[in-house]
């Protein structure tokens, strides 16, 4: 298992984008409009795990103020940028799944789908634990993926659009804040590198970046 990638969010792109682009040198891509009313951006980086940071921002206000998801986006983001919550790559998607649910009694919403890419390369991909991980961020969902060369094939085409000053290499660690002590067993593993500090809130609080000029922490102001 490994993190696959983290979500921000913003009410619009433009201070999450300052923000990576003067304190951190990241570049972001070209967004995209989701059902859910958000819109979806993207931080690359030059790493085989194909990880990125997903910035969410609004697209349609009232589409995401008539659901229960998009009335939590919008509290989430009403004082500025905030971390919402992170995945984790997942090595038995179907074995998480069941964990999701044997520890919160929920339906852990076991997904499949594919991404088509514009070469007709298919990734299929599954996902599982997205509610419970937004209803208490500091635990990750999970992701799994196939197809790999197809996938990582996007990576260069990424990097150049977004045009990074300094280049980032993967993710290295997380920080989160939770008044629980069972992330490993919500992962099924203690090998991830998280941090979990003490708190009554539930979120996440830092992301440290590998890049080719040393470690970025990112921890947004």
């Amino acid at each position: 298992m490994n993190i696959d990638h983290m979500i921000l969010g913003a009410r619009d792109v433009a201070p999450l984008r300052a923000w990576l682009r003067d304190a951190h040198g990241f570049g972001i891509t070209d967004g995209s409009p989701n059902p859910d009313g958000t819109a979806s951006w993207v931080v690359p980086m030059d790493t085989p795990l194909v990880q990125y940071l997903e910035l969410l921002v609004v697209h349609d206000e009232q589409a995401l103020a008539d659901s229960d998801f998009g009335r939590v986006f919008l509290d989430r983001t009403a004082d500025g940028p905030a971390f919402l919550n992170w995945a984790a790559l997942s090595d038995d998607i179907d074995a998480d799944a069941a964990r999701v649910k044997e520890l919160t009694g929920a339906d852990p919403e076991l997904l499949r789908g594919e991404s088509v890419r514009a070469d007709g390369q298919v990734v299929p991909w599954a996902e599982a634990g997205f509610a419970a991980s937004w209803e208490v961020p500091s635990r990750p969902f999970f992701l799994a993926y196939e197809n790999w060369p197809a996938r990582r094939a996007r990576v260069p085409g990424d990097l150049a659009a977004a045009a990074h000053d300094t280049l980032p290499t993967g993710i290295a660690s997380v920080t989160v804040v939770s008044s629980r002590a069972d992330l490993p067993v919500w992962l099924g593993t203690d090998a991830l590198p998280v941090t979990v500090e003490a708190s009554a809130h539930e979120a996440v609080r830092a992301v440290e970046v590998r890049t080719d000029s040393g470690p970025r922490v990112l921890e947004l102001p």
